[in-house]
């Protein structure tokens, strides 16, 4: 039996884990927990307003990324106009913060404070409601990406009150500077009036992109937020991407002033331990990439269920995901060859010192017996003197 059969039908995960959701009954956590006091002067999004994919620090890893404004082709500047007038506009805020998050133990800290989070696709999302402005937003932790996202809340608020309570389920955590994060707008269908009927044959077959703008289609709560789900997978996939794109460009930075110190025939002092550190990293950045993740794949649990497959794959394709994973392994490819042209520089520097000690060596055994010669030959002649 192949894995694609052989794997827990998706329409079962989906339902036994949202049945006690209750999303007609969204539960307000007490007023005092600290996570839960809204700031009114924090404004989740702007209706004229557009955002795009960006870091929460100026990266250098931004520039492995083409830009993602809008998309020509896919819809008429009237609709969008349409669209944006009749609903709101809010912000999807997705913030990577680590390798991976324990679940179990990112549930146990939710708890802690009051916050009953529903096991969307087991161990891999969970989310919880968060009233916000007299608002409802989705909360979400992605487990295999090391992500948070929110629908309906702007990074700075995700930032300050929900990434600090999971910070201790976090593995092989980052350094807040290194976070990185990506800000899109979406728009939330909820009930069919108004739609134009473009708009409703799109939602027919589910979420997609319009430009740059996410339409969900929420008119089903439960679809709605698997939809988000999917959506959530493919953004966090680009954070997770971008993470390994900023370690490898700090990297490149490093080493390209011991290249450009060769280029002007300085010595450097470096040891072999030194560069094989440096060829274990980048070792460890593919390795990240391709291999101990799912970046470069699409996850098996979309495979049963088309609708959210073509979601995930629609978000990597607008967010230049698959160029941008070629470029990174290009890069790869180069910064280990530097690093093993260095290597291999060294050991033969290494070489040669011990060649002329080998010389040295073999120089002064050559004068050992040369003196031993003489004091022989000087003292044949004495006794032939004699």
């Amino acid at each position: 039996m192949s894995l694609r059969h052989a794997m827990t039908p998706w329409r079962i995960l989906r339902f036994q884990s949202l049945n006690s959701f209750h999303l007609q009954n969204i539960r307000r956590v007490n007023s005092k927990s600290i996570f839960l006091n809204s700031n009114t002067n924090i404004k989740t999004t702007s209706n004229n307003t557009k955002r795009y994919p960006k870091s929460i620090k100026v990266n250098p890893s931004k520039h492995l990324r083409r830009n993602v404004g809008k998309k020509s082709g896919s819809h008429d500047d009237q609709e969008t106009a349409n669209v944006l007038s009749t609903y709101k506009v809010k912000t999807c805020s997705v913030i990577t913060t680590a390798e991976k998050y324990n679940l179990e133990k990112g549930i146990a800290l939710l708890r802690d404070r009051g916050i009953i989070p529903v096991t969307l696709i087991p161990d891999e999302i969970i989310t919880f409601k968060y009233i916000h402005e007299g608002e409802k937003t989705d909360i979400m932790v992605l487990a295999d990406n090391g992500s948070v996202i929110s629908w309906g809340l702007n990074e700075k608020e995700l930032l300050d009150n929900f990434i600090p309570i999971l910070s201790e389920a976090r593995i092989n955590p980052l350094d807040e500077s290194k976070y990185e994060t990506e800000d899109i707008d979406f728009i939330e269908i909820e009930n069919s009036k108004a739609l134009s009927k473009n708009m409703e044959s799109h939602l027919h077959n589910g979420s997609y992109i319009m430009d740059d703008l996410l339409i969900v289609n929420s008119i089903d709560p439960e679809l709605g937020l698997l939809d988000k789900a999917a959506f959530s997978s493919g953004i966090a996939r680009s954070t997770s991407l971008a993470v390994l794109e900023a370690a490898l460009e700090e990297h490149t930075q490093k080493s390209r002033i011991i290249t450009e110190k060769f280029s002007r025939g300085i010595q450097i002092n470096l040891k072999e331990k030194h560069f094989l550190t440096s060829i274990g990293k980048l070792f460890l950045i593919r390795g990240r990439l391709n291999l101990y993740s799912n970046i470069i794949e699409t996850p098996d649990l979309y495979w049963s269920e088309p609708r959210l497959e073509k979601i995930y794959k629609n978000v990597s394709h607008f967010l230049d995901i698959a160029p941008r994973i070629n470029i990174l392994n290009s890069k790869l490819d180069y910064c280990t060859d530097h690093s093993r042209m260095l290597l291999s520089v060294l050991n033969e520097k290494k070489g040669t010192f011990l060649e002329w000690i080998i010389i040295y060596l073999i120089t002064v055994e050559v004068c050992f017996e040369l003196h031993h010669y003489w004091v022989s030959f000087q003292n044949s002649k004495e006794e032939k003197t004699i």
